[in-house]
């Protein structure tokens, strides 16, 4: 009897609010579900364009993979830093076979380094396309984790095309080159934490076209504020993403993480210069990572001799990442232990690629070919000796969590 009666107000209480449906009934088709917020401000300096002729390639490539899907599938807003003093917003908009660019806001200043300016444009851009879901491409220079002051001699980057006389070839450039040494346009990670914190979003992920973003610390900065990181544990190549093949598997409210890493490999397997690799990191599975990393270095102490050993994922002289799971490996000596650690961090990276080697250009006439013997799509800059490393790791969130 008590079972009829709760089925009987059940369905009172269901005809009730369709009865009082005005006929302004919402369809859930006509909702958005999901803003792909496009960063790129600028990377150069008062003199320099930095990589502004990259990212509107990286844009052109967009458009064409958006006429080639017949739409966006949800929305399309891109921030583009065209000097370091101008930048715009505006939509993409897919009508008759063509993207337009609808204009949303004009900014001048480079407030957008700040916590406060970044915030305001994120902001915008959800005010004029309010969505369900919303995921953020951040393009520019990358130095992972570090933070920006403690930079006191950054080693100034390659040009694009860099000419090497001694060997008469013309060198390939990555995503490091431009007049990153001018700070005043640079960005900390705990900076874009703060911002998108502050706009109440979380993105459903966070896409680093940038060098070396793929580290632990970066991951757990951003942890609550974005579900998934994408990002390369090593230079990317200046040409970016091959947004051509990814963008459709990325731009859905239920992206494919695992195919859009595929289709990163695919490319550079078969590019002009193969190097490139490129994790996908579940930052909903940082902080259990994190107590087991915690009771690890309770236990254990590195044993510095073994440090010249370790799997290195860059081109520094004084090595800022290193491979998180081979590190861990030399740290831990108890086995179930190292075990439990390596499914945790197993289920935190949920796809992971790399070509057998990666490639630097960090220091002008000076490629560097890294041969990448155990990688586990993760780095970490506990064991490095780097100054900038060793100013900056205590105040990480990482660190702190970890020690």
């Amino acid at each position: 009897m008590k079972y009829f009666l709760y089925l009987l107000c059940t369905f009172c209480a269901c005809y009730s609010l369709v009865s009082c449906d005005d006929g302004d009934t919402i369809d859930v088709n006509d909702i958005n579900k999901q803003t792909t917020i496009i960063y790129m401000p600028w990377t150069g300096s008062n003199t320099d364009s930095g990589l502004l002729y990259e990212f509107k390639d990286n844009l052109d490539s967009i458009e064409g993979a958006i006429i080639k899907s017949k739409g966006t599938n949800g929305r399309v807003v891109v921030f583009l830093s065209t000097s370091p003093d101008s930048s715009s917003l505006y939509e993409m908009v897919y009508h008759k076979g063509q993207v337009q660019h609808i204009n949303i806001q004009k900014y001048g200043g480079h407030n957008y380094t700040t916590a406060t300016g970044l915030a305001s444009i994120l902001n915008d851009a959800k005010s004029y396309a309010p969505a369900l879901n919303y995921a953020m491409i951040v393009s520019g220079h990358g130095s992972g984790w570090t933070y920006k002051e403690d930079w006191t001699n950054y080693p100034f980057p390659a040009k694009r095309h860099i000419f090497n006389a001694k060997r008469r070839v013309i060198l390939p450039s990555t995503r490091f080159f431009g007049s990153v040494s001018d700070n005043q346009y640079a960005t900390n990670i705990s900076t874009i934490a703060e911002a998108i914190a502050n706009t109440s979003m979380k993105m459903q992920f966070i896409l680093f076209d940038d060098c070396y973003m793929a580290n632990i610390e970066t991951a757990y900065e951003l942890r609550n504020v974005t579900n998934f990181l994408i990002a390369s544990t090593s230079e990317v190549m200046s040409i970016g993403m091959p947004y051509q093949s990814m963008w459709k598997l990325l731009a859905s409210p239920t992206p494919n993480y695992e195919g859009a890493v595929q289709a990163f490999h695919a490319f550079y397997k078969n590019y002009d210069y193969p190097f490139g690799a490129l994790t996908v990191i579940d930052c909903r599975k940082l902080d259990k990572l994190a107590a087991r990393m915690k009771y690890i270095n309770s236990k254990f102490t590195f044993t510095t001799s073994l440090r010249d050993s370790l799997q290195v994922l860059d081109g520094f002289n004084t090595t800022l990442f290193y491979d998180m799971g081979d590190y861990v490996t030399r740290l831990c000596t108890n086995n179930e232990l190292l075990s439990d650690f390596n499914k945790d961090l197993k289920d935190a990276v949920k796809a992971t690629s790399h070509t057998d080697s990666l490639y630097s250009l960090i220091y002008s006439h000076s490629p560097r070919y890294i041969k990448v013997k155990r990688y586990s799509g993760v780095t970490i800059s506990d064991p490095s000796t780097n100054p900038v490393v060793t100013r900056g790791i205590t105040k990480s969130a990482w660190w702190r969590a970890t020690h």
